[in-house]
This record gives structure tokens, sequence and C-alpha cells, in this order.
């Protein structure tokens, strides 16, 4: 175990019962470990890491609703407008 490792472990095991409690809350709604998520917690803290699962969450059910654009789509978008933009420049060049 590296220094930085230790440090997680040692930062893990001093949470306080409503911190670990807390932590537990958050790796179920995220659907992953607590050992899982805990790097991210202990690298940005719980609001950040909270809202970002929250937003993950959030992505996950446009894309279920169907509310999303597909990759395709936004490449094939770029691509007409680099084109557009390519032709004007060689128009004018």
């Amino acid at each position: 175990m590296n220094s930085r490792e230790k440090k997680q472990a040692q930062a893990l095991a001093a949470l306080s019962a409503v911190d670990r409690a807390r932590l537990e809350c958050l790796a179920a709604r995220a659907d992953v470990s607590l050992e899982a998520i805990w790097p991210d917690v202990w690298l940005y803290g719980f609001e950040d890491t909270e809202d970002s699962v929250e937003t993950n969450l959030a992505a996950d059910d446009e894309i279920a609703a169907g509310r999303t654009v597909s990759n395709e789509d936004v490449m094939e978008g770029l691509k007409r407008i680099l084109d557009s933009h390519a032709g004007r420049k060689q128009r004018s060049g």
C-alpha cells in the first residue's frame, strides 16, 4: 500500500458515525461499493461527489427517456458546420 492509499484508509477509518452513514448512503445511491466511492469523496469532498452522483443519475434518466442527441447526429452536424466553413474559406482565399 503506497502512502496515498494509506492516508485514504486512515481517513476512512477516522470518519465519524454520521459521515460513515453519509458515505454508505452515497455509495448505495451511486450503486457502487463504499470502497469504490471513497477515493472520490476523499479527493473532492462529500458535496462535490454527491453532486456528481446526482448529475450522473439525472443524465441516465435523460438517456432512458430518449431526451438526448446521439453522438452520430452531433458528429454529422459538426461535419456540416466544418464543411460549410471550409467551403467559404476556399472561395474567399
